[in-house]
């Protein structure tokens, strides 16, 4: 998935880059989606870690 946003954020630069800003809004919703996605995983890993306990060092 961090291929595919990293191609996504080339395809927003290239037609950002030629004035084409209306053709970015199909890029930058896939782009978003995928980030939410992401962050939803990262939260949820995030909250599990919180649910175990702590492990003191011997």
């Amino acid at each position: 998935m961090l291929d595919e946003n990293h191609h996504l954020i080339q395809c927003i630069m290239d037609y950002q880059s030629k004035g084409k800003a209306a053709e970015c809004t199909q890029y930058q919703q896939i782009l978003h989606r995928n980030l939410v996605y992401l962050a939803t995983i990262a939260d949820s890993n995030q909250n599990m870690q919180s649910l175990l306990p702590a492990v003191s060092p011997s």
